[in-house]
């Protein structure tokens, strides 16, 4: 299964996403509101009032430029 990276600003909501799918299932996410960083995986999905996000891969609007590197993803992961 392909693992895929996605980075995507939320602007209603003031919300940055990072996205980790393995295939089309989201596996980890992490979550930037005002500075607080909330992470959440298949182990511990809702934190807060924030949850994995449960849609299909296919329903996100993806555009080229909001798929980032494993690398970058996992420097945001770490911190």
């Amino acid at each position: 299964m392909e693992d895929i990276y996605v980075k995507k600003y939320w602007e209603e909501e003031d919300v940055l996403f990072y996205l980790h799918f393995r295939g089309h299932e989201a596996v980890r996410q992490i979550e930037i509101i005002d500075g607080e960083v909330k992470k959440m995986n298949l182990d511990n999905p809702v934190v807060g009032d924030s949850m994995l996000y449960d849609q299909s891969f296919e329903d996100l609007d993806l555009a080229q430029n909001d798929f980032i590197s494993e690398r970058e993803f996992e420097a945001i992961w770490a911190s």
